[in-house]
């Protein structure tokens, strides 16, 4: 029953959040690199497959807790369907890419818009033990969306999946 009201919690989290569109957070200046790296470090020291490349500095005006969770959230992915998560930041022109690579089957081409939507897992056994809530992915779209950024997938050749959250250096400050 513990357990059950803990997941019950968590989703009722997780839908609110989706509704508000992942706002209420103020927005600070944080080092995205070292936010990244804390969520990685955090997951390896629970035993969890996950790799860092190590970044440069990377300033950004975020929400940062909003960031911390799409990123755990993206890195939790991997490691669940994609049995590793590889994780880096790129240096776009106006903007920061968090990719998140996994060994996994990748996701089909048809599913790949579906799978933001809310309550839309892949995996369909219902079994808790090997999905969520199917709110992972619509929640980081949101608040990539809430900051002006973007969050896509792709295959990558050889297999695995590919998540590049993208968030624009200058994000907007609502």
């Amino acid at each position: 029953l513990q357990k059950n009201l803990g997941e019950l919690q968590e989703l009722t989290e997780a839908v609110l959040c989706a509704a508000k569109g992942a706002g209420g957070e103020l927005t600070r200046n944080v080092d995205l690199a070292a936010l990244v790296e804390s969520v990685c470090t955090d997951l390896d020291e629970m035993g969890e497959p996950v790799s860092w490349q190590p970044h440069a500095p990377a300033p950004l005006s975020c929400r940062p807790n909003e960031i911390r969770r799409a990123v755990r959230n993206l890195i939790e992915n991997a490691i669940a369907y994609g049995r590793k998560a590889e994780v880096r930041l790129n240096n776009g022109t106006d903007r920061y890419e968090v990719v998140v690579e996994d060994d996994g089957p990748g996701i089909a081409e048809a599913d790949r818009v579906r799978v933001f939507e809310p309550f839309v897992r892949l995996e369909s056994s219902r079994n808790s033990e090997t999905g969520g809530s199917g709110l992972g992915l619509t929640l980081v779209k949101a608040i990539a969306q809430g900051h002006g950024g973007s969050v896509t997938l792709e295959n990558r050749e050889g297999g695995g999946l590919r998540v590049t959250l993208g968030l624009p250096r200058n994000a907007p400050t609502a």
